[in-house]
């Protein structure tokens, strides 16, 4: 007897990725378009910094008479503190925005080169599902928020120096458009079936950019493991017979990516010096 709650049995002509051992195998329920605009996230993550703002005001409020008990002054030189604090957070959201809006790095004036919102994202992907976001949705919308930020940030590289990732259920055609793309820059690309294989890959390759293909899902937790050392750029992929199987994505999409690490003009890219 097949345990009914074995997604391989009710999916049989795909190997199904981690990320999506929950998924059933119902094609035609399935949210298909996932893409979704930088506001997405932005918004939610906007609501969920005001919102624990107001939870530390309020937590701030309820301990005034325990704080009074220690020194008069005390309650309002925390609440100073916690109002310092706000306004650091906000202008640091203020610069993300300004940076995206613009694709100038407005972080680099507060002496930092890398900015990073992975932090955050288990909190607002949270509240995105309280809101009626799925969290496919909202991965899609972060990724693109992440990839802006990269973008105002990356610098050249050479050609052998970025890896490409491309999932295993990306169509054929695809992966060998891709591949064979790449190899005329001589840049690496591997087909892996796991984000513990990317892993395991990127620790031994020691890439200094990389351009992953996957879900949404795959992504979230693939940009969280290496950003902070690693710029990465996501490119989300399109799921029309749901996921693991025969999936794609906007070539374009692609390219621009490359263009990103590599330069502008990707055609010459082999006569300049890249660090």
């Amino acid at each position: 007897m097949v345990p009914q709650k074995n997604p391989f049995f009710k999916v049989q002509d795909r190997k199904l990725g981690d990320e999506w051992q929950d998924w059933q195998g119902n094609v035609e329920s399935y949210e298909k378009d996932t893409n979704t605009g930088k506001r997405i996230f932005m918004g939610v993550l906007l609501t969920t910094i005001f919102l624990s703002g107001l939870v530390t005001l309020l937590l701030w409020y309820m301990i005034i008479p325990r704080l009074k008990q220690f020194q008069t002054s005390l309650p309002m030189l925390v609440g100073i503190i916690l109002i310092f604090i706000w306004g650091i957070v906000a202008i640091w959201f203020f610069l993300m925005v300004l940076s995206i809006w613009t694709e100038k790095d407005f972080f680099m004036k507060l002496g930092g080169r890398e900015i990073s919102v992975t932090f955050l994202v288990p909190v607002v992907l949270k509240l995105g599902l309280q809101l009626g976001i799925s969290r496919d949705r909202m991965g899609n919308s972060f990724v693109k928020v992440s990839n802006s930020l990269i973008r105002t940030t990356a610098r050249k590289v050479k050609p052998e120096k970025l890896l490409i990732l491309l999932p295993r259920c990306l169509k054929k055609s695809l992966q060998e458009k891709i591949t064979s793309f790449s190899k005329q820059y001589h840049i690496p690309v591997y087909i892996v079936p796991g984000g513990e294989k990317a892993r395991q890959l990127i620790n031994k390759l020691k890439p200094k950019a990389i351009i992953g293909v996957a879900c949404e899902r795959d992504l979230l937790s693939g940009i969280q493991d290496v950003i902070q050392r690693i710029p990465v750029i996501g490119i989300p992929n399109v799921r029309p017979e749901g996921p693991c199987k025969n999936t794609t994505i906007d070539f374009l999409e692609f390219q621009k990516a490359i263009q990103t690490f590599l330069g502008y003009d990707i055609h010459c890219i082999l006569s300049k010096h890249s660090i």
